[in-house]
């Protein structure tokens, strides 16, 4: 673990850097908790979710549990603000902390004001000193969707022997994809068993139902992109502008990943057309007429793919890896990605093989695939449809899960 302790030595300007950003930009920050100064805490379970794709990823599993279990205390950790908003937002009932840094130091002091045997934790956040130091205070540690792209896995490669020391401390490993299983097996984990994909599961909130922002949009075609990153709005902007060309009142509902970039996302916009508005600053039923509306609010994904008849799931056009495709299929939106989706590799592959999904190479492709499709809405709805029932046959992984889990 020294290599470990070394880099992150190297790397503590930037963490404290990243928590005084944090404390400036958010004035509700807990900064104390990040160096593991916790007020003493008591949990039957103890979820750890990195951030808002997590926390909204663990929603099935914590209704689940609640249901089992009504009278049992719940911590939910999460390492970023908007995290710990998203969590505030969709489970006021549990206890928050934020995770302390990597720091041993930290992780001690934090584990000493914790009363709780059962971690989880939600995908694969292996913070080294965090696992060495929960397994030593005899918790139980469960990774839960657990997932590793081909990529990461050959960067644990490169460290055999600190790859095998982490991944024999968690207790098991539930995957998402037997693929996911076959990689961590060979990194050394023990008691890896494949229990599907959480997000399956996901209901579709009747908050969504209930508001129908489709309902509401009067635009011959809408379509969404959700979870852009930078390099991606522009080309995706660009494919409007021809969109806009054939259908002139055609709408892009364009929501980027990380809120600090939501300003300068709808500057750019600004630069391509002159009707752009914030979702913040007008409601859905006031649409018309815009060519695009900057999704500037947390927690409304499902609303912005829900308004669409097109979805791109975002993360895709570059090598960022892709998001989660489950939530428009759950919608049940025809879903176009690009070329780089490793991060959900089984899940984006079974959706195009099931025809729910169209993949496109480049931002060319993608171009003449959003035209094609705006004038085809049938062909729009068999997609939809398609993804739809493949998200449905994949659904019970949070029954596996839990089954799988000793809350004893």
């Amino acid at each position: 673990m020294w290599l470990y302790r070394l880099l992150l030595l190297v790397l503590t300007p930037l963490i404290l850097v990243k928590i005084r950003r944090f404390r400036k930009t958010y004035p509700a920050y807990r900064a104390r908790e990040a160096f593991g100064f916790w007020q003493p805490v008591k949990a039957d379970i103890w979820i750890h979710c990195s951030s808002v794709g997590e926390v909204l990823a663990v929603r099935p599993l914590v209704a689940q549990w609640v249901e089992k279990y009504p009278e049992r205390s719940m911590l939910i950790t999460t390492m970023t603000p908007t995290g710990a908003e998203q969590v505030e937002k969709t489970f006021p009932f549990v206890i928050h902390r934020y995770l302390p840094m990597d720091w041993r130091c930290s992780v001690k002091r934090a584990l000493k004001q914790l009363d709780c045997s059962h971690l989880l934790i939600v995908e694969t956040e292996l913070w080294p000193n965090l696992l060495q130091q929960a397994k030593r205070k005899g918790l139980r540690i469960n990774i839960v969707n657990a997932r590793l792209s081909e990529r990461s896995f050959k960067q644990y490669q490169r460290f055999p022997r600190l790859s095998k020391r982490l991944m024999a401390l968690p207790t098991s490993f539930l995957a998402h994809a037997q693929a996911d299983a076959d990689r961590f097996s060979a990194l050394g984990a023990n008691n890896v068993l494949v229990t599907g994909s959480i997000k399956f599961d996901l209901s579709v909130p009747a908050s969504v139902a209930e508001q129908n922002w489709h309902r509401q949009m009067s635009s011959s075609f809408v379509w969404t992109a959700g979870s852009t990153h930078n390099g991606e709005d522009e080309p995706l902007l660009k494919i409007h502008q021809a969109l806009v060309e054939k259908y002139p009142d055609a709408l892009l509902i364009l929501v980027p990943r990380h809120p600090e970039r939501f300003q300068s996302v709808y500057e750019l916009a600004c630069e391509y057309f002159d009707h752009v508005a914030l979702r913040s600053e007008i409601e859905p039923a006031n649409w018309a007429g815009l060519n695009v509306v900057i999704g500037d609010s947390m927690g409304e994904l499902m609303q912005y793919y829900q308004a669409a008849d097109l979805a791109f799931v975002g993360g895709s056009l570059i090598k960022r890896g892709g998001h989660n495709p489950i939530e428009p299929a759950l919608l049940a939106r025809a879903t176009l990605v690009g070329p780089f989706t490793f991060n959900f590799a089984d899940i984006t592959e079974q959706l195009i093989q099931h025809r729910g999904a169209i993949r496109c190479q480049n931002a060319e492709q993608l171009q003449e695939v959003v035209i094609s499709l705006a004038g085809k809405h049938s062909q729009c709805h068999r997609l939809g449809q398609a993804a739809l029932r493949f998200a449905q046959q994949n659904q019970g992984a949070v029954t596996r899960v839990l089954s799988e889990i000793d809350f004893r």
